[in-house]
């Protein structure tokens, strides 16, 4: 009997080695284990990735994510893009579905409860409204009551009910809330302000244009899950390194995104602690 006990004692000692010895390891030693980096990215959301004519996934966080593994693997090859949308990603992430988000994700209180943010590599514009050119709405408070067409899980979609009255018709998919906004299901598409005024330079959307501007501006980063510090620090470096190579400037310029004064003071500054 001393015996069984001893033998039961000892195994449950090994396990809880064994299972403390797991979440110890984290996410990088995974990804290294696995020779491949797995990365939450979108696929409908221009500039950041999107579906270029071969229907490949391309776009400013794209090249980001690449780069990390390139870091993080020695090759921007060892790599999994795993399309997500607002209402998912984080889903994905606590669920070890990815490795890591780069898909747009804005830095707030509320998302920073359940993950753990990467240096933010982005300052980019809020919530702006496009509606039809023929529109005199200006100002959000003219909003209220009306419906428009929204992406389900954006950071803002509280305040726009509950601070603008608005009635927020919210779609899983932003070509999903185009298509609304086109067949006047609603009045117009709340959505990030630099995104749109990139939409309404297209020729299917010279009709429209951007009635509401932004009230703010919010940090993007990456999403990691809490606590993986050996992760976010090579994340971190990664992207840092990529700052002071002038990477985060030469995309903007690839994905046609106006130069913001953010990311090149951030370049310099990331130049400057590496040299």
């Amino acid at each position: 009997m001393k015996a069984a006990k001893l033998f039961a004692s000892t195994a449950l000692m090994a396990l809880g080695l064994l299972t403390a010895g797991s979440a110890l390891a984290g996410t990088l030693d995974d990804v290294k284990a696995r020779g491949k980096l797995i990365v939450g990215v979108k696929n409908d959301y221009a500039p950041y990735g999107y579906l270029n004519d071969k229907g490949e996934i391309i776009g400013f966080e794209v090249e980001l994510a690449k780069y990390v593994a390139k870091e993080l693997l020695g090759s921007a090859d060892k790599i999994e893009l795993v399309p997500v949308v607002a209402a998912n990603r984080i889903e994905f992430l606590t669920a070890g579905r990815i490795d890591v988000i780069f898909a747009t994700l804005g830095v707030t209180p509320e998302r920073d409860k359940v993950i753990d943010f990467t240096t933010a590599y982005v300052s980019s514009p809020g919530p702006a409204v496009m509606m039809a050119k023929e529109a005199t709405t200006s100002k959000w408070e003219e909003l209220k009551g009306k419906p428009v067409c929204g992406i389900q899980g954006s950071y803002y979609n509280k305040k726009m009910t509950e601070d603008f009255g608005i009635n927020l018709v919210a779609f899983k998919t932003q070509p999903e809330a185009l298509r609304a906004l086109r067949d006047n299901r609603c009045v117009g598409f709340v959505f990030d302000q630099m995104t749109l005024d990139l939409k309404v330079q297209e020729a299917d959307w010279t009709g429209y244009k951007v009635a509401v501007p932004t009230y703010e501006y919010l940090p993007m980063a990456g999403g990691i899950r809490e606590g993986d510090k050996a992760f976010q620090e090579a994340v971190d470096k990664a992207i840092t390194k990529a700052e002071a190579e002038g990477k985060m400037i030469g995309w903007e310029t690839e994905f046609n995104i106006p130069h913001a004064e953010y990311i090149a003071e951030r370049a310099k500054a990331a130049k400057a602690k590496l040299n």
